[in-house]
């Protein structure tokens, strides 16, 4: 090959842009998404090497708002936890609709275009009606390894669409949101404890429903930043015995429970001394025990393992199986102000051996 064609061939290789693309600049760039005539806002920290997998937070704006607003915001806590964040812009007033879940799946998909994102790490944030758009998304799918809200309206969850990984949320009040005197703290606590999701709070005395600490974002995106989903390889977590959790029927079976009475909630804690196979909680006092579980082997007697459980309250309450092996889940109900009947559930499980 003469020197000539070398040249022509080399200098044509090189005017043709990289199929691998250059790393993307670092701080805010904004990118638009025609097919739902929407935008979103990315930011990469200076300091992040993405070269490797990078962790990505998804945050949300509140209702009547735009992410632009919410730049100053997340920058500095983006750069403490080292997160990338990218924030949509709504179609409409609030969050909801299909042309927001179009959005938000053409915002992942052109920020993987980009970047390598470290799947596992991948959570959910925002303030207002965003943040319960947050915390539905991350109940309604799989795709979410935590949540961070501020000032969050409650809308009722009834279930979890992947039991076998639970969202931890954080929640953000101030003591003079309306959102926090007015209920919705109250009830989104409630619902946690009754899904037995891990949750925990920030509450700022003074701050109204669009204030809050510097530090409370800050604190928000590093409990982001430190929460991650199991690899897909990766058993179940075995079961371990809490104040809060009884492990029975030789520790595969994981039982908690949750309260809720006149506006006030808890879980249950156990009462020293359970069985191999049954174990007791109180509510209220560690004098006064409320409930009694048993889980037993039935695989001998119909291929199940059983439930079996009887309390002596009226409250509103709710019981929860998880067989760790398998990561399926049981639940048991009590409305308030019904006297709770005997639990007797010989199918509960289906997971013999």
């Amino acid at each position: 090959m003469s020197k000539l064609i070398f040249r022509s061939l080399l200098a044509l290789a090189l005017s043709i842009p990289s199929l691998a693309g250059a790393a993307p600049a670092p701080g805010w760039r904004t990118v638009e998404i025609p097919t739902t005539h929407s935008f979103f806002w990315r930011y990469i920290p200076a300091s992040l090497d993405t070269s490797r997998p990078v962790p990505l937070v998804l945050f949300f704006h509140g209702a009547g708002a735009n992410p632009t607003s919410y730049r100053s915001f997340v920058e500095g806590a983006a750069d403490a936890a080292g997160l990338v964040v990218v924030m949509p812009k709504s179609s409409g007033l609030g969050w909801g609709t299909s042309t927001d879940a179009q959005t938000v799946a053409e915002m992942l998909r052109l920020t993987r275009a980009e970047l390598t994102v470290d799947d596992r790490r991948v959570a959910v944030a925002g303030h207002s009606a965003g943040g319960a758009y947050a915390y539905l998304l991350a109940c309604s799918g799989s795709d979410y390894s935590a949540v961070f809200t501020l000032a969050s309206p409650f809308y009722p969850v009834a279930s979890l669409a992947d039991p076998s990984y639970k969202p931890p949320v954080r929640m953000y009040y101030g003591t003079a949101d309306p959102n926090y005197t007015g209920g919705a703290y109250a009830n989104l606590k409630s619902q946690w404890n009754r899904l037995g999701v891990p949750w925990e709070e920030d509450v700022e005395p003074g701050y109204g429903h669009s204030t809050w600490p510097d530090a409370s974002m800050a604190d928000g995106f590093l409990f982001l930043a430190g929460k991650s989903r199991p690899a897909a390889d990766t058993p179940p977590p075995p079961c371990v015995s809490t104040a809060t959790a009884l492990c029975l029927n030789n520790g595969r079976f994981r039982v908690e429970v949750s309260w809720e009475v006149k506006g006030q909630s808890g879980v249950g804690t156990v009462v020293p001394g359970a069985s191999a196979d049954s174990g007791l909680f109180w509510f209220f006092n560690a004098d006064n025990w409320e409930l009694m579980v048993k889980v037993l082997n039935g695989c001998a007697r119909g291929g199940h393992y059983w439930v079996f459980a009887a309390a002596t309250t009226d409250v509103h309450y709710v019981l929860t199986v998880t067989d760790t092996a398998t990561g399926q889940v049981k639940r048991y109900e009590n409305p308030a102000g019904r006297p709770s009947p005997a639990t007797t559930d010989t199918t509960a499980f289906p997971t013999c051996p």
